[in-house]
């Protein structure tokens, strides 16, 4: 079938959970995995209503009946990024109209619309995720996300000192995401 789609597996929303916390909003849980089966079939997309387009590769066996590959950072890294363009578009963003536009002008000028040069402080590398375009800061949450994974994940022989000071200064970031989904306090009734 063109259109097969299945809800998130529970693996799957565990490891979102730990990125963005439980976001409040009713369309956070309608998100929905896509087999991408049109166009560049080697990139996942989202569009508007929670649709995230995964390539066959991503999932177990290959078979998008199984669980997304949470195990490659490249492939969780994915998720992380779609699922983020869903929080945007949440959030009141014009992620699917704003991000045509910068693709048009890769393709158009040859202006990469992810590239970004990371700062090294954590307060300067929130502060400039906080003011980039919709696909710089799906890139960004992408690459704190596979840091925080490689990180935790780390092998006999990695090198664990690398891998943490990678993971620690994305923490700001991290955080800052996960701290929108909790709700404001109710004002002070006197």
């Amino acid at each position: 079938m063109l259109f097969w789609s299945r809800p998130l597996t529970a693996d799957e929303w565990t490891l979102l959970a730990r990125y963005f916390g439980q976001p409040q909003q009713p369309g956070w849980t309608r998100m929905r995995l896509y087999l991408r089966r049109l166009g560049d079939t080697r990139r996942a997309l989202s569009f508007n209503g929670g649709f995230l387009s995964m390539p066959a590769y991503c999932f177990a066996a290959s078979d998008p009946r199984q669980c997304l590959r949470l195990d490659a950072p490249l492939v969780a890294g994915w998720l992380a990024h779609e699922a983020f363009h869903h929080w945007q578009r949440l959030q009141g963003q014009a992620v699917t109209r704003q991000a045509l536009c910068l693709q048009w002008r890769f393709w158009r000028h040859g202006i990469n619309p992810y590239a970004y040069t990371p700062a090294a402080s954590p307060a300067v590398l929130l502060a400039q995720f906080q003011h980039a375009q919709v696909e710089q800061q799906a890139q960004m949450w992408q690459d704190a996300v596979m840091a925080d994974i490689a990180w935790r994940q780390a092998a006999l022989g990695a090198d664990p000192q690398r891998l943490a000071a990678a993971a620690q200064r994305w923490h700001a970031v991290l955080d800052w995401v996960k701290m929108q989904a909790v709700p404001p306090p109710p004002p002070l009734v006197p």
